[in-house]
C-alpha cells in the first residue's frame, strides 16, 4: 500500500498547474501542463467566460492551436438553442459576457483564442474565468446504467436507444470479461449512433477484497480500450481513455482506490444516494474522492424508485440547488412497460438551461476546470508562458505487455536522458542517455532490466530530462 501511494504522490506532483490563460492584446493564450493533457486528453469542452468591451457590435469568435496555424471561426449558438459538450460560443450582450466552450487538440497544449469583427483586428475579450458547469448552465444531469455483459446486453440496446430519444447522455458500465463479441459488437454500434460513454466496472464483478486487484481495476480498463473503437471525448489522436470506474455492489476499500489512480481513472462511483454535488480532489492520490448518486430509477422489490412524484421532487430539488442530479439505473430492472419510468425521463430531459453529459466527462471538465484548488489556475497578463525545448507524449499502449512505445518532441539538440524506475525509485532501466538531434522520436520498452532481464508487472515511472528541463510519466505493465 505504501509503495503504491508514493509513486500517486510524486506523479501527483508533476501536474502542478493544469491550465494558464495569458491575456495579450491580440490574442488570449489558454495552455494545457502537458502531463495532464497527455494523461487524460482533456478534449471535452471547457466553457471560458470572457468579458468583451463592445457588445453591441457583430463579432466572431476564432480559434487555433499553433502559432502559425490560420484562424478558424467557432460556431455560434443562443439559448434558445439546444447543444451539448461541442465547441462553441454563445454570447450574452446584456451582460458582456461571451461564453467559449474549446476543448485541447492533440496536437498541441495550446488554445489561441480572438474576439474580434474580423482575423485582421485586436481581440476586445478579456478572460475572466472557467465556469463550473458547461455554457455557464445552471446545473448538471448525468446517467450511469451498471452491468452490461452477456446476460444483459439486450436490456442495455433497448436503454441505450430509449434514453438517446430523449436527447440523454448514458454512462454504460462493462463488466469486461463478461462480454462476447457480439455483446461488445452490440456497444461498438450503440457507442457509435451518438449519446453513450462506456466506463469501467471491473472484469468479473467481484465482492471484495478482490482476488487480483490490478485485474480487475487496470485489466478492465484495457479489455475496453482493446475492444471498442472510443470516439469524441473518450479519444485524443490515437490515445483513448476511461474515465470512471464503478464499483461493483458499490464496495469499495483502500487498495481499490489506489489502483484506480494507478490506471488513471478520474473518479469512482459508489451505491449511495442523495449525493448531488461534485467529490472533492484527493491530493494524495491524484483523483476525485468517490462519489455517490441522487436516486436510482427502476423495480422498487430491487433497490429503484418507481414514484414518479418522488423522482420529479429528487430532480426538482437538485436543479434549483444548481446541483448535479446523478440518475443511476440496471437495465435488467428497468420497467419500460410502466409509465413513470417514461415520464421521468421525459421530464428530466430536452432543457436549454440543464447541462446533459456523461459522468466521466463531468469528471474530465471538472478537472480541466481547475476548481479543485486556488493554485491551479493561473491567470497572466501580457506575459509569456515558459517554452520548454522538448514534449514528452504518454507511453502507448497503456497498460502494456510486453512493448510500449515513448514518444518525445526535440526542439533543439542536445543531452538527452530517458530512464525507467520502480515503485520505489530504483533504476530499472536506462533508454537513452547521449547527444540526440532536433525532431520527432520514438523508442520502445520491452519490459526488461538493464540486465535484459523481464521485470515484474506493476506501476513504473518514466523520466525525462535535457538540460535542466525534467518530465515525468506513469505507466502500468499487465502481465
Amino acid at each position: 500500500m505504501k509503495k503504491y501511494l508514493f509513486i500517486a504522490l510524486l506523479i501527483g506532483f508533476s501536474f502542478g498547474q493544469i491550465i494558464s490563460v495569458v491575456n495579450q492584446s491580440s490574442e488570449t493564450l489558454i495552455t494545457a501542463n502537458s502531463q495532464a493533457h497527455s494523461d487524460y486528453g482533456l478534449s471535452y469542452p471547457a466553457t471560458y467566460e470572457f468579458t468583451i468591451s463592445d457588445a453591441e457590435q457583430e463579432l466572431n469568435v476564432y480559434k487555433k492551436n499553433k502559432k502559425n496555424q490560420d484562424w478558424t471561426v467557432i460556431n455560434e449558438k443562443n439559448p434558445t438553442d439546444f447543444f451539448n459538450g461541442i465547441e462553441v460560443v454563445r454570447f450574452d450582450n446584456n451582460e458582456n459576457k461571451a461564453y467559449i466552450s474549446v476543448g485541447f487538440s492533440i496536437i498541441s497544449d495550446s488554445i489561441f483564442i480572438k474576439i474580434a469583427k474580423d482575423q485582421n483586428s485586436a481581440t476586445v475579450g478579456s478572460f475572466l474565468r472557467i465556469c463550473e458547469f458547461y455554457d455557464n448552465r445552471k446545473a448538471v444531469v448525468t446517467v450511469t446504467a451498471d452491468d452490461w455483459a452477456d446476460w444483459n446486453n439486450e436490456n442495455f440496446v433497448q436503454t441505450c436507444q430509449n434514453f438517446r430519444n430523449y436527447n440523454l447522455w448514458l454512462s454504460v458500465a462493462v463488466i469486461s470479461s463478461s462480454s462476447s463479441q457480439s455483446t461488445w459488437d452490440a456497444i461498438q454500434l450503440e457507442l457509435d449512433n451518438g449519446l453513450i460513454e462506456v466506463v469501467s466496472h471491473s472484469r468479473t464483478h467481484p465482492y471484495i477484497p478482490y482476488l487480483d486487484v490490478q485485474s480487475e481495476v487496470v485489466g478492465s480498463k484495457e479489455d475496453i480500450i482493446n475492444n471498442l473503437n472510443l470516439m469524441n471525448h473518450n479519444r485524443s489522436g490515437a490515445n483513448e481513455y476511461i474515465y470512471a470506474w464503478i464499483a461493483p455492489y458499490g464496495e469499495y476499500n483502500d487498495d481499490i482506490d489506489v489502483m484506480t489512480s494507478n490506471a488513471n481513472y478520474l473518479v469512482s462511483r459508489l451505491f449511495y444516494w442523495n449525493d448531488n454535488s461534485f467529490s472533492d480532489w484527493d491530493n494524495n492520490l491524484n483523483k476525485f474522492d468517490p462519489v455517490g448518486a441522487s436516486i436510482e430509477l427502476g423495480n422498487a422489490s430491487y433497490w429503484g424508485e418507481t414514484d414518479i412524484n418522488e423522482l420529479n421532487t429528487v430532480f426538482d430539488n437538485v436543479i434549483d440547488s444548481s446541483g448535479i442530479y446523478h440518475l443511476t439505473t440496471h437495465p435488467n430492472i428497468l420497467q419500460w412497460d410502466e409509465d413513470f419510468t417514461w415520464s421521468h425521463l421525459e421530464y428530466i430531459s430536452n432543457r436549454k438551461d440543464i447541462w446533459y453529459v456523461g459522468f466521466g466527462h463531468l469528471y474530465l471538465y471538472r478537472f480541466v476546470s481547475n476548481v479543485v484548488n486556488d493554485n491551479s489556475l493561473g491567470i497572466l497578463e501580457n506575459k509569456t508562458p515558459l517554452n520548454s525545448d522538448f514534449k514528452l507524449y504518454q507511453n502507448y499502449p497503456n497498460p502494456f505487455n510486453p512493448i510500449t512505445s515513448l514518444q518525445y518532441d526535440l526542439t533543439k539538440d542536445g543531452i538527452v536522458n530517458i530512464t525507467i524506475y520502480d515503485m520505489m525509485g530504483r533504476i530499472v532501466k536506462t533508454l537513452v542517455n547521449g547527444s540526440q538531434s532536433a525532431g520527432f522520436k520514438t523508442v520502445q520498452w520491452d519490459a526488461t532490466n538493464d540486465r535484459n532481464k523481464p521485470v515484474s508487472a506493476g506501476l513504473y515511472l518514466y523520466t525525462m530530462q535535457k538540460g535542466q528541463h525534467r518530465e515525468t510519466g506513469k505507466m502500468v505493465l499487465i502481465k
